[in-house]
């Protein structure tokens, strides 16, 4: 018998879901998987859906208006993703790629909201998530002001351990607001 979705939310948030929001759960999310190089969301599009990944990365990115790639944000294992649109009711206002081949939890968000009015276990677990996201969101826009390349390449490495040899260095970069080649002399300088 295949896994079904309630029960894997179950075992990677180690709590138990109530019966309903279960068979809600179960009837409106399903298991997806998307090719390394997919654009799961245009820039542009209104998303339907919330993902949780069970296995890969994807990057979140904008094209500025001189075409520049600009990574926004990284999404990996047991992370949730797409989560603008479900938060603003607007369309999205960067791109989102996988970076390796996925596997996830899709989650229409009609289904989340419903499953977030019937059980307070699940509306505290994407509360803690916002709360933990906006956290993250601030020690960035603090880190970007008042510390150096060195130090948020190191803050990458901690937020995101064994990610660094699965994506293109390009992408980390463009994360932590430099350039590929000051990335390269970074690492060099930190190998000493």
């Amino acid at each position: 018998m295949a896994q079904r979705v309630s029960t894997l939310l179950e075992m990677r948030f180690d709590f138990r879901i109530e019966q309903t929001t279960k068979q809600l759960l179960d009837e409106y999310c399903s298991f997806v998987s998307f090719p390394k190089g997919t654009t799961v969301l245009m820039q542009g599009e209104k998303a339907v859906n919330l993902y949780f990944m069970i296995k890969g990365i994807v990057r979140g990115y904008y094209i500025d208006e001189k075409g520049n790639d600009i990574t926004k944000c990284f999404s990996c294992e047991n992370e949730f993703f797409s989560t603008e649109c479900f938060r603003t009711n607007r369309p999205s206002s960067f791109h989102i790629e996988c970076l390796e081949a996925c596997e996830c939890i899709q989650i229409p968000y009609k289904a989340l909201q419903k499953a977030m009015e019937e059980d307070i276990l699940i509306l505290k677990v994407l509360n803690q998530y916002a709360l933990q996201a906006m956290a993250e969101l601030e020690d960035r826009a603090r880190d970007f002001v008042i510390i150096s390349a060195e130090e948020r390449y190191k803050t990458f490495l901690e937020q995101f351990p064994n990610v660094e040899q699965r994506i293109n260095q390009k992408y980390i970069a463009s994360y932590i607001g430099i350039r590929e080649s000051s990335l390269s002399r970074i690492k060099k300088l930190s190998k000493r």
